[in-house]
C-alpha cells in the first residue's frame, strides 16, 4: 500500500521507462526574428514570412537567437546578422553565445569574440568558459588526457592568473556564478576567479546550479547542495530528481517530495522497494502492484496498471502512455489526469502547444523462443503528424520529420519536399528536397 503522509520519506528511482524518440530542434529563434532552415540540401536564413535573408551555404545554424548565424561549410563558418550581413572576418568551426560574449573554435582551439565579431581572446585555449565581470576560465593543455590540468583565470586583456585549482573532468559552464570541476574521481565547484567553493569531496555533482542548487552524490547518499556546498538536502537518499517546482528524493522506504528550494517537505508516500518518477509537475509512483499519480500538493489524480508510464509535455501537460512499445498506447494529459487526446503510437512536444504524433506498421508473428506473439516494426514506415493541445489534428502523419524552429515556426520534412509552416501547419515557404530534384533533373 501508499500511503500520503506529512513524515519525512524517500524513493527508489526508476529509469528508462520507455525508449524516447527525440527530435532535433534547430534551436529557438525570437518569435520576431528569422529562422535558420537546414536539411536535405536547404541552408538558408529566413524571416518570418519565409522571405530568404542568407542563402548559399552547405550548412547555417543559430549563435545567438534572433540576433547572430553562423553560416559556411561544415567546420567553416563565418557570422552573419539577423539580416544576413556579415559580422567581424573571423572563420570558426563552431560558435556558441556565451552570454555577454561568443566563445568559438578555430583549429582545435578556443577563442572569445564580441557580438560586433571583434576578437576579445584569440583561439589558443583548450578550453574556454565565460565566467562574467569580463572574465574568462581556461586550460591550455589536453583536458582529455589523465593528467590534471590546472585552470587559469584570464581576463579581457588576455592576461593569465594560475589558480593552484587543477581538474581532470574540464570545465562545466559557469551557472549561478559556479562551475563544476573534479579530479580523481572527486568533484567540487569553483566561483567567477576560480576560488574553490564546493570542495572536491562528491562521488557526482550535477553539471551546473540550476537556481543556485545541484544534485550530489556522497558515500552516503545523494541529495542537494547550494553554491558554498552546504547541504540543502542531506545526502541520504538513494536518488533525487528536479521537477517543476518540485524535488523528489528516494530511498527505499518511500519518497519525500519537497518544494523547489529544497527546504520544505511538501509531501511524502510510504512503501518500500517503490519506484518513482517527476514529470514536470507530477510524481508517478509504482509498486508492483498499481501506480499512481500524484499533484503538487500529493493529491492522488490517477491510479493505473504497473505499465503506466508519463513524461512531461507541455503548458501543465503529461504525455502518458500504456502498454508495449509501438502500441497505440501514448495519449495527452491535462494536469488534472483528465485525457485530452486519442490515443497514437507516440506522442512528442515540439512548441507552442503543438505535438507530433508518430505512425508505423508492424507485423505479428510468433516467437518459439519466448512462447508469444510478437510484433515487428518497420521503422522505414515512420511517419509524424501534428496535434494540438487540445488533441486535434492539424496535420495527418505524412512526415518523416517535424521540427521546431523558433517559437512559432515548424520544419515540415516529407519524402518531396521541405516546408516552413507556422504553429497550424499552413505552408510559409516550401522548397523541393535535394533528392527529388536529383530525381527531375535526371
Amino acid at each position: 500500500m501508499m500511503a500520503v503522509k506529512g513524515g519525512r520519506r524517500a524513493v527508489r528511482g526508476f529509469a528508462g521507462m520507455m525508449l524516447v524518440m527525440v527530435l532535433a530542434l534547430l534551436g529557438a529563434a525570437r518569435a520576431d526574428g528569422p529562422v535558420c532552415v537546414c536539411v536535405s540540401g536547404v541552408a538558408c536564413l529566413v524571416d518570418e514570412d519565409g522571405q530568404t535573408l542568407l542563402e548559399g551555404f552547405e550548412d547555417a545554424f543559430p549563435v545567438r537567437q534572433g540576433a547572430l548565424y553562423a553560416a559556411g561549410s561544415k567546420g567553416d563558418y563565418r557570422l552573419y546578422d539577423a539580416q544576413g550581413l556579415p559580422v567581424g572576418d573571423v572563420e570558426f568551426a563552431m560558435a556558441q553565445d556565451a552570454g555577454d560574449c561568443l566563445i568559438y573554435r578555430q583549429g582545435g582551439l578556443y577563442g572569445a569574440m564580441d557580438e560586433t565579431g571583434s576578437v576579445i581572446l584569440p583561439a589558443e585555449w583548450t578550453q574556454l568558459i565565460y565566467a562574467g565581470a569580463g572574465g574568462f576560465l581556461a586550460l591550455n593543455s589536453d583536458p582529455l588526457d589523465e593528467t590534471p590540468d590546472e585552470i587559469l583565470r584570464v581576463d579581457v586583456f588576455g592576461w593569465v592568473t594560475p589558480t593552484g585549482v587543477y581538474t581532470d573532468s574540464g570545465l562545466a559552464p559557469m551557472e549561478s556564478g559556479r562551475a563544476r570541476v573534479a579530479v580523481n574521481g572527486r568533484a567540487g565547484a569553483v566561483d567567477a576567479v576560480g576560488n574553490p567553493t564546493v570542495p572536491m569531496k562528491w562521488l557526482g555533482l550535477a553539471p551546473s546550479f540550476e537556481n543556485g542548487l545541484a544534485v550530489a552524490t556522497a558515500e552516503s547518499g545523494t541529495g542537494l547542495i547550494d553554491v558554498n556546498g552546504d547541504a540543502v538536502i542531506p545526502a541520504v537518499y538513494d536518488w533525487v530528481e528536479r521537477g517543476d517546482g518540485i524535488i523528489a528524493a528516494l530511498d527505499a522506504s518511500g519518497v519525500d517530495v519537497f518544494s523547489a528550494d529544497g527546504k520544505t517537505i511538501i509531501y511524502s508516500v510510504d512503501g518500500e522497494n517503490l519506484e518513482a518518477l517527476v514529470a514536470g509537475s507530477r510524481l508517478l509512483v509504482r509498486d508492483g502492484e498499481n501506480a499512481r499519480l500524484y499533484d503538487e500538493t500529493g493529491a492522488v489524480i490517477g491510479e493505473y496498471a504497473p505499465g503506466f508510464g508519463c513524461a512531461a509535455g507541455l503548458n501543465g501537460q503529461l504525455i502518458a502512455w500504456e502498454g508495449e512499445w509501438g502500441e497505440t498506447r501514448a495519449w495527452l494529459m491535462n494536469p488534472d489526469g483528465s485525457a485530452s487526446s486519442g490515443r497514437y503510437q507516440h506522442i512528442l512536444p515540439l512548441i507552442g502547444g503543438r505535438y507530433a504524433f508518430a505512425k508505423m506498421r508492424g507485423a505479428t508473428y510468433y516467437s518459439a523462443e519466448l512462447g508469444r506473439i510478437q510484433t515487428s516494426w518497420d521503422y522505414d514506415s515512420l511517419r509524424l503528424g501534428l496535434l494540438d493541445e487540445s488533441g486535434a489534428e492539424l496535420l495527418s502523419a505524412d512526415y518523416r520529420d517535424i521540427r521546431a524552429l523558433g517559437e512559432d515556426r515548424l520544419l515540415l520534412i516529407s519524402d518531396d519536399e521541405v516546408k516552413l509552416a507556422d504553429l497550424n501547419g499552413r505552408a510559409i515557404r516550401t522548397w523541393v528536397t535535394a533528392e527529388t530534384a536529383k530525381a527531375t533533373a535526371e
